[in-house]
């Protein structure tokens, strides 16, 4: 793990202290927490239900790829009362799905990184999220093969859920009408510059978190490539799977199946 100098504490007689650099959820961003009612089936009746986050966009850094978990999963009381009722009453499966995976980072108990999803929406879902892994793998090797380069290589990560509710026919009554259709996973390989640039110890990815695409011709482009692509069976829960020819940008959706 790279390093970095800060003042001493008081009573350390100048000694220097060291901590992290910062190269794992560099950055992340989420969108609002969707509510829908007034719900006949709550306790008391009638009131507004979270149904959770409307988007997700973070930067992950290399240190994401050692496969250590730095979120937390979901439990007993995620997304409720909404999970609860989806549980009672509709004849599918349903989970609370993280927006950003437990192992990025992504928390298993705060309504804006749940959405609801079918069992096989949610697995479906973990394909693209184990590609995603294996690029930050390759980023964390990256990084200590070549530890003087002036930036890490990271993924920039985005997922949109839509605002089109699953049911058939919205009603307060049907819980479908709490669940959104699909979502949107858009990630690409990017360089995290470092900072300061040209000078170790690097202190920071640098400010604003700011990111830059990883284009073709890249010196480590060939490795890019061989990043093992998802494989996955024709399914309704996957749609528009998109992928550039030199495999660094990549978009997908994952739907809740009819």
């Amino acid at each position: 793990m790279a390093t970095r100098m800060i003042p001493p504490a008081p009573g350390t007689f100048g000694r220097t202290r060291k901590t992290s650099v910062r190269r794992e959820l560099v950055d992340v961003n989420y969108g609002f927490v969707r509510q829908y009612g007034a719900c006949p089936l709550t306790v008391p009746a009638n009131q507004m239900i979270p149904t959770g986050g409307s988007a997700m966009t973070a930067i992950l850094g290399p240190d994401l790829g050692d496969g250590q978990r730095r979120g937390t999963p979901t439990n007993a009381n995620s997304l409720q009362p909404l999970m609860g009722l989806l549980h009672a009453n509709s004849a599918k499966t349903w989970k609370a799905g993280h927006l950003l995976n437990a192992e990025l980072g992504g928390s298993g108990t705060q309504n804006q990184n749940l959405t609801p999803l079918t069992a096989a929406a949610n697995n479906a879902h973990r394909v693209f999220e184990g590609h995603l892994k294996r690029m930050l793998t390759l980023c964390y090797n990256i990084d200590k093969t070549y530890p003087n380069l002036n930036e890490w290589y990271g993924v920039e990560y985005t997922v949109a859920v839509s605002a089109v509710p699953y049911a058939n026919l919205v009603a307060p009554a049907d819980m479908h009408s709490y669940v959104y259709s699909d979502l949107t996973l858009d990630y690409q390989f990017v360089h995290i510059p470092k900072f300061p640039a040209f000078m170790a110890p690097h202190l920071m990815p640098a400010p604003p978190n700011i990111c830059v695409p990883v284009v073709l011709g890249d010196p480590r482009a060939a490795d890019i490539q061989n990043v093992v692509m998802p494989n996955f069976a024709p399914s309704v829960n996957i749609a528009n799977w998109q992928h550039t020819p030199a495999r660094m940008v990549f978009s997908v959706e994952i739907h809740n199946e009819p």
